[in-house]
């Protein structure tokens, strides 16, 4: 999933919040360098990820786009699932998307400081350019698409992916409908599990 997901994967845990936006670098063991509570959300990040992956309804919507996108269709089918996700944001919060939106950036803002340079750059990206208003909107998904193809160093065609939204577009909002409330489940369980897997990590010694 991508980032308006894993922000609302949260559910308003500072915790689970900053660790769900770290997840986009912070690899390996290198989570344990946080607090518990972060870690909590660096590895929901990673579940959420496997889960999205694997799961047969966007492995579903993967394979709609596979032909024409190849390795790259996982990453638009990311983007398209949140673009569908603020179009029926309604369905899924109470709370409307532009308050939504100025809290997490807010809440980015004054975690910055703490951000790995990677991380840092990337959001200082994320809220000048408006990410996530963009994924709300056909155009902003095909502005999106262009400047991903630009940064990626392998060839690609991502700059006209938009296509593949516009003709596949009901059948990857339905694929969406079916998926997401599962992996809002899957997350809620396993933010639960996953308390109790942090503290039996943090109790084994050292080295």
């Amino acid at each position: 999933m991508n980032f308006v997901a894993h922000q609302y994967l949260s559910f308003d845990d500072a915790g689970l919040q900053l660790g769900n936006h770290l997840g986009e670098v912070v690899k390996g063991k290198k989570y344990l360098e946080y607090a518990p509570e972060v870690q909590r959300g660096i590895l929901l990040h990673r579940y959420i990820d496997s889960y999205t992956d694997a799961h047969p309804v966007t492995r579903r919507s993967v394979s709609l786009i596979r032909s024409d996108y190849g390795k790259f269709s996982g990453i638009l089918i990311d983007i398209f699932y949140d673009f569908f996700l603020i179009k029926d944001w309604s369905k899924f919060s109470t709370q409307p998307f532009e308050e939504f939106k100025r809290d997490r950036y807010a809440f980015f803002e004054a975690e910055m400081p703490n951000f790995p340079p990677k991380l840092k750059f990337l959001t200082q990206f994320l809220i000048s350019q408006d990410w996530f208003d963009r994924y709300s909107t056909m155009e902003g998904v095909e502005l999106t698409l262009r400047n991903l193809s630009l940064k990626t160093k392998f060839e690609n065609r991502m700059h006209e992916a938009s296509k593949a939204l516009y003709k596949n577009e009901k059948k990857l909002h339905q694929d969406f409908l079916q998926f997401f409330p599962q992996l809002i489940e899957f997350c809620e369980g396993k933010i639960h599990e996953l308390k109790q897997e942090i503290e039996d990590v943090n109790r084994l010694p050292e080295g």
